[in-house]
Formats: C-alpha cells, sequence, structure tokens
C-alpha cells in the first residue's frame, strides 16, 4: 500500500517495508531506528521524519511537507514540528544537526550521516 509519493525523486514509501538512509532506518509500525537506539515518534513527528528520510538528501517546502501530513498541519507549524523532531533525537545525540534549513526556501532536508562503528 502507497502511502506517498515524493513529487522531486519518485521514490513512494510504503508500510510493509524499511527504509533506510545513513544512519537512520524507518521500520514498520511507526518505529524508527536512529544510531542502533530504537525510538517511537508521535505520529505526525514521525511522518516528518518519514518524508525527509524517503527524499534522500533533497529538500522538501514547508508547504510540501504539510501536503505529506495530509493537510492536518499548517505549513507555518512545520518548523515547529521540525523543532520538536531535533529535540528528540539530541536526547539520543547531543551534536543532532542532520535536519538541515534551506534559507529562503522554507525547506528542510536530511542530511546523510553514516552509521557510527
Amino acid at each position: 500500500m502507497i502511502v506517498q509519493k515524493c513529487p522531486h525523486c519518485g521514490i513512494s514509501s510504503s508500510e510493509d517495508h524499511s527504509i533506510s538512509f545513513g544512519n537512520v532506518t524507518l521500520e514498520d509500525k511507526g518505529v524508527l531506528v536512529f544510531e542502533r537506539t530504537e525510538m517511537m515518534l508521535p505520529r505526525v513527528q514521525h511522518q516528518l521524519v518519514q518524508a525527509l528520510v524517503v527524499a534522500k538528501g533533497r529538500a522538501l517546502t514547508r508547504a510540501h511537507l504539510a501536503d505529506w501530513l495530509d493537510g492536518e498541519v499548517f505549513d507555518q507549524s512545520i518548523a515547529v514540528y521540525v523543532a520538536r523532531v531535533r529535540s528528540t533525537f539530541r536526547q539520543i545525540d547531543p551534536s543532532f544537526d542532520q535536519i538541515f534549513s534551506v534559507r529562503g526556501f522554507a525547506a528542510y532536508k536530511w542530511l546523510f550521516k553514516p552509521l557510527a562503528q
């Protein structure tokens, strides 16, 4: 079952397989593994991370992210959700900086970082 298709890269995210990008893996049932630590995020935050990870380093505008969230969130609220996600990831890695703000475009992208040895 296709959840969403990225208009930039055409990658489809489905509920029945995991998606990996460097040190983060999105697994079934809303489970996320970051730096070998399993996390459970609230639904909207998980969907936000999913959109950024599926884009694999491509920038996604706040409007696109709001659409990805099925219009449940206004694009102005995306910045608040991004701040919450950053805060959650910083509990595991205080130097977390993988969500990059693309200034001037009101966009975000997930920066690739290899899994630590």
